[in-house]
């Protein structure tokens, strides 16, 4: 499925969080976008989600206006953001039923274990989330994520946290939701991660989305240097 995003701007404040970001995702595409801590990638992510509403400009999801009817898009779209989006209280197990519930998920309680397997939380299926980990609770926010065949992924720095299994566990996700003709966009400031996942790179600074390149259009360490000097002007201005 596909999205488009049409200058979209976030105002917190007197602050201009997001600005005129216009982005494009055909099924199929891995966009990886780079940025620093701070530069917007979270607030975008939240939006494009139909998690915040923007101060201004469009979302398209398919055909549906996502802002207007964002309660016709949310079915489409899994998304993996730095809050827990659960219940505390419940297990992996019960949250997962209850989501899944939610959007009429078929044969239910054989996706919800399987995907808990897949992320290797078989051994913490009834325990409460609350006792979690960092990384166990972006265990599951992956399963979650996953749980009803979202048509878009949309995945708020998906390696934080990670150890080096959990990351392969992402990697190769991303690959077979690529494989299945699903649109993913992750957000990262790892050069090396996102270059190995993405088939297409920006990167967003202040607010403000550039686009760079086509995978098969650059190599990783051309990118790396490209995206250092990027920093360096960004720093220089401030001075």
């Amino acid at each position: 499925m596909r999205l488009d995003a049409l200058q979209i701007t976030k105002n917190i404040g007197h602050l201009t969080i997001v600005k005129d970001v216009t982005l494009s995702i055909n099924p199929g595409e891995v966009v990886a976008i780079f940025g620093p801590n701070g530069a917007g990638k979270t607030t975008l992510i939240k939006i494009l989600s139909t998690l915040l509403r923007p101060t201004s400009g469009k979302l398209k999801i398919g055909n549906i206006d996502a802002i207007a009817d964002y309660l016709q898009v949310r079915n489409t779209l899994g998304v993996i953001i730095h809050e827990q989006l659960a219940y505390p209280v419940l297990t992996p197990y019960e949250n997962l039923k209850f989501f899944g519930q939610m959007y009429h998920v078929e044969d239910l309680e054989t996706r919800c274990k399987t995907l808990l397997d897949e992320v290797g939380l078989n051994r913490f299926i009834h325990e409460p989330i609350h006792t979690f980990s960092r990384g166990m609770t972006q265990r599951f926010m992956i399963a979650k994520a996953l749980l009803h065949y979202p048509s878009i992924l949309l995945l708020d720095e998906p390696f934080s946290g990670l150890d080096a299994s959990a990351r392969q566990i992402v990697i190769d996700r991303i690959a077979k939701e690529q494989q299945n003709d699903r649109s993913v966009v992750i957000t990262t400031h790892n050069i090396d991660l996102g270059y190995l996942v993405g088939t297409r790179f920006l990167f967003m600074i202040n607010g403000e989305l550039e686009e760079i390149a086509q995978k098969n259009e650059i190599d990783k360490e051309t990118l790396q240097k490209l995206y250092e000097v990027r920093m360096v002007d960004t720093v220089q201005k401030r001075l």
